[in-house]
């Protein structure tokens, strides 16, 4: 008789995040869940009290790791960026890490109605989680009372960005995308780009 080690966490979110990108994000099999995991949907029972947390936490587990990688953009040796264009940059590649996603493409290919009410209804978790990562990265800029407010607006302007693929894909469109949102940023935060990466 042979026996396993329960997965980790990172695994079962993996296998979550696998799944989902595959069948959409509404029920993804749990079966295909547990197999991908190398365990038992027993195992997935015990330990989430039912299956839309364990989506739930899978996904709020990768936009953490989603929203760290875009906070590591750096300046380059030959032209450090301006503060101001630092943040944007950051919320940029956040937007395309989003964006490019398999589970916001098979999302927004399968379940549209879930990218527009992720726009237009009310704020949700993960909202809340996205919203408090970009006041974050505004406070070391305008450390004030309307730094909130401003957040809030980065926040609105960044998010058709993250949450609508183009179709079909491309770097070029890429290119584009990146440039319009960095474009909308400057303009809410009132400034002229000052880096060459902005201009």
């Amino acid at each position: 008789m042979s026996t396993h080690a329960p997965p980790g966490m990172g695994t079962v979110y993996r296998a979550v995040l696998d799944t989902m990108a595959e069948h959409g994000p509404l029920q993804p099999p749990i079966a295909q869940i547990a197999r991908l995991a190398f365990t038992n949907r027993q195992f997935l029972y015990r330990n989430w009290p039912n299956p839309k947390v364990l989506f739930r936490d899978a996904c709020a587990a990768e936009l953490d790791r989603l929203l760290d990688r875009a906070a590591e953009v750096p300046g380059t040796w030959d032209e450090p960026l301006p503060p101001t264009c630092h943040v944007i940059a950051q919320i940029v590649r956040a937007a395309r890490l989003l964006r490019e996603h398999p589970v916001t493409q098979t999302t927004a290919r399968t379940s549209p109605d879930l990218c527009l009410a992720a726009l237009t209804g009310p704020v949700t978790p993960f909202h809340g989680q996205a919203l408090q990562w970009v006041r974050g990265r505004l406070y070391t800029l305008h450390p004030g009372k309307d730094s909130d407010t401003l957040a809030e607006a980065l926040f609105t302007v960044a998010a058709p960005f993250a949450l609508i693929p183009p179709t079909p894909p491309s770097p070029a469109e890429r290119t584009r995308l990146d440039g319009q949102l960095r474009a909308a940023l400057h303009s809410c935060l009132s400034t002229t780009p000052a880096c060459t990466t902005c201009d």
